[in-house]
């Protein structure tokens, strides 16, 4: 039997080569007769798009990227992304088995996807190995964090001040465009509590303004910085 899946991330790079590993995964390994069959029924870029997927098929995993492409609407749901995501569809769908496909390393976001009830957290420049190893796992009922990811996590200096999630998601959201009122709506917080979320980010990584800011996150590379 087929385990059927659907690739959720903002960027279709992403998703296309999510799906053709899948298929390199198949095609190398067509001759076992243990080796389990993964068929790709669809990929969106925003969580509405993904809820009409899930909706309409039975899924087992969802490869979810943590940022889709989120709009304000009427519908809250289609501004939701990130961990508030993993929590809904996890209520909604409690037997659907979600990989996380991130390119953030923060312990504490690990962490928090885990406990929102995603199975497995991949990093963005995994490989098919990796991803056979994730999507094997979480078949057999058991969660998964790659190990270079954790090796990293473990090499961590303990002294630094790390950025807490929900730091990290106004930033990303910050990068995206958005305003803090966006923000604010979103994740259901006060402006008050956002800027105070920037700002303490802000002092965490030593920088003195927006200018700074962006131009750090710019070069790290962590975010996708919308200019």
């Amino acid at each position: 039997m087929k385990a059927k899946i659907v690739i959720a991330d903002e960027h279709t790079i992403i998703r296309r080569g999510v799906m053709s590993m899948i298929a390199n995964m198949h095609s190398a390994d067509s001759m076992n007769p243990e080796r389990r069959d993964f068929t790709v029924l669809g990929d969106t870029d925003s969580p509405s798009k993904l809820m009409t997927l899930l909706t309409k098929n039975e899924i087992d995993i969802l490869f979810l990227g943590f940022s889709l492409l989120t709009r304000t609407s009427q519908n809250p749901l289609s501004g939701m992304d990130g961990v508030p995501l993993i929590k809904w569809i996890m209520c909604k769908y409690p037997t659907l088995k979600i990989i996380v496909l991130s390119p953030f390393k923060n312990k504490q976001l690990v962490q928090m996807t885990l406990e929102a009830g995603a199975k497995a957290y991949i990093s963005r420049d995994t490989c098919e190995i990796t991803l056979d190893r994730a999507l094997n796992a979480v078949m057999n009922g058991e969660s998964y964090i790659e190990r270079d990811l954790m090796e990293s996590l473990f090499r961590r200096e303990m002294s630094g001040q790390e950025l807490t999630p929900r730091e990290i998601d106004v930033l990303r959201m910050l990068c995206k465009g958005l305003s803090l009122t966006e923000i604010a709506g979103q994740i259901n917080l006060s402006n008050k509590t956002v800027s105070a979320h920037k700002l303490r980010a802000m002092e965490k990584l030593d920088v003195k303004n927006d200018c700074q800011l962006y131009y750090l996150m710019a070069q790290m590379q962590i975010f996708d910085v919308v200019l």
